[in-house]
C-alpha cells in the first residue's frame, strides 16, 4: 500500500503543474496538466496542458488564439507582450476585453509552447476577473507566471 501511495504522489509531482498563486489567491485544484485558483470574490487563474501533435510554433498559437478570441467570441484586444514561466521559456501574453453574463470582464492569457520528441505541449494559462478588479491583481499574476512549472 505505501509503494501505491508514493508511486501517486511521484506520479503528480512529475505531471502536476505548479505555480505561486498571488497571496489572495488559494489553489482550489491540482492534477496533470491543471492548476485552478481564485480569490474570494472570484477572480480566477486556470492553467491548462494540451497536446500538440502538429508541433506548431508560439506565433502559430498566439496568432490562433487572438484569431478566435477577436473574431468569434467578441474579445477586444488591450495589448499584447512577451511572458516568461519559471522553466525560462518564452510565451506570449494578450490582454483582453470582453462583456460576459452582461458584465465587463478583463483577461490576461499566457500561452506557452513545451517542445516535445513527438508532441508538443501547449500550456495556456489564464486569469479572468472583474475589469475593477483586474488591474489591482494583473501584477501579482504576471509575477506568478514565472513561477509557473
Amino acid at each position: 500500500m505505501r509503494f501505491i501511495v508514493v508511486f501517486v504522489v511521484a506520479a503528480c509531482l512529475a505531471g502536476c503543474l505548479t505555480m505561486q498563486v498571488p497571496e489572495r489567491f488559494i489553489v482550489i485544484e491540482r492534477g496533470p496538466g491543471l492548476l485552478k485558483a481564485l480569490t474570494p470574490e472570484e477572480s480566477r487563474i486556470w492553467v491548462r496542458d494540451f497536446d500538440d501533435d502538429t508541433q506548431a510554433s508560439i506565433a502559430f498559437w498566439k496568432d490562433a488564439l487572438k484569431a478566435d478570441l477577436l473574431k468569434n467570441r467578441g474579445y477586444t484586444l488591450v495589448k499584447e507582450s512577451p511572458v516568461q514561466d519559471g522553466a525560462g521559456r518564452q510565451g506570449m501574453a494578450l490582454t483582453l476585453e470582453a462583456t460576459l453574463g452582461g458584465r465587463p470582464v478583463r483577461e490576461l492569457m499566457a500561452v506557452f509552447v513545451i517542445p516535445g520528441f513527438l508532441s508538443n505541449t501547449i500550456r495556456v494559462a489564464e486569469f479572468v476577473t472583474d475589469k475593477e478588479a483586474f488591474d489591482a491583481e494583473v501584477a501579482g499574476v504576471a509575477q506568478a507566471l514565472t513561477t509557473l512549472h
